[in-house]
């Protein structure tokens, strides 16, 4: 197994093992709103703490594979993986959009309509760029 596969099994169950305890957690308690800033913050920084020991203990075992250059196949992947997880993405803040409207709570609507906006622009960049670039 490549160290990038290794990484995705490692992300996959971090974020399973993790956020999945963050939302039973939430469940649980019954409270999805005010109260669970702590919850949040702590999940997060435990994510990441959780990666980084394990990206390192894979890079120590096998660090030939570590340091391998992604090839065509890995950014493919990595390509239609991404277009997924966006997907995914754009229609939870979407619905998020839609909740904070018929909440009145504007702000974060705006904010939300502001970041699908700002996601679209950087999207549209990047495509120039890239097509300028290979011209």
């Amino acid at each position: 197994m490549t160290f990038k596969e290794t990484s995705a099994w490692l992300v996959l169950a971090a974020l399973i093992l993790i956020f999945g305890g963050y939302a039973w957690s939430l469940y649980e308690a019954g409270s999805f709103g005010a109260g669970t800033t702590r919850m949040m913050f702590f999940s997060i920084v435990t994510f990441v703490v959780v990666l980084i020991v394990a990206h390192i203990a894979v890079a120590i075992v096998a660090p030939k594979s570590a340091n391998e250059a992604a090839d065509e196949r890995d950014r493919r992947i990595d390509l239609k993986a991404e277009e997924a997880g966006s997907f995914i993405l754009h229609c939870a803040v979407l619905y998020a959009l839609g909740a904070a409207l018929i909440e009145g709570n504007y702000l974060l609507a705006n904010i939300l309509f502001l970041g699908l906006a700002l996601s679209g622009i950087v999207k549209a960049l990047c495509q120039v760029f890239l097509y300028r670039r290979s011209a």
